[in-house]
């Protein structure tokens, strides 16, 4: 397997969207269980495409510069599937259920932000993915917000 060279720019970078991308993904298959409204399933399950096409975009470019992408711990799933559990236990409705999805594109777009500023030198093409996952989790707030009351 190859090893990842921390100091490249570009897989750090790629990394991070791989990660904040299966992240988005997994919190949505925990959510949707959850979830009656058929709008809002519908919503979700566009997200979790878009999510996994960044995720997999950033993937196969990682495996192109010769590394492996290195995905979320598992006590990071555990915790997410945990904290989806508490926050949706005495509350489900779909307005909560939009409100923790709306909590979470934003600490990606922070988490992603803080990358790009700090791998400035990374590719023009690395970074526009970078951009993209945020654009994407801009567009997912705005139609999230829909559901907010």
């Amino acid at each position: 397997m190859p090893e990842n060279n921390i100091n490249d720019p570009d897989i750090a970078v790629l990394n991070s969207v791989y990660r904040n991308a299966r992240t988005g993904a997994e919190a949505i298959t925990d959510l949707l269980p959850r979830a009656d409204d058929s709008s809002f399933i519908s919503d979700l399950e566009t997200q979790k495409k878009e999510y996994e096409s960044i995720g997999g975009e950033a993937a196969s470019r990682i495996v192109g510069l010769g590394a492996e992408p290195e995905s979320v711990s598992e006590m990071q799933k555990l915790g997410m599937k945990m904290g989806t559990v508490m926050n949706t236990m005495m509350n489900d409705e779909t307005e909560h259920l939009a409100e923790l999805m709306i909590k979470g594109s934003n600490m990606g777009i922070i988490q992603m932000t803080k990358v790009m500023n700090g791998h400035r030198e990374a590719s023009p093409e690395t970074l526009g993915l970078a951009q993209k996952l945020i654009t994407c989790e801009h567009d997912n707030i705005t139609r999230l917000k829909a559901y907010l009351k």
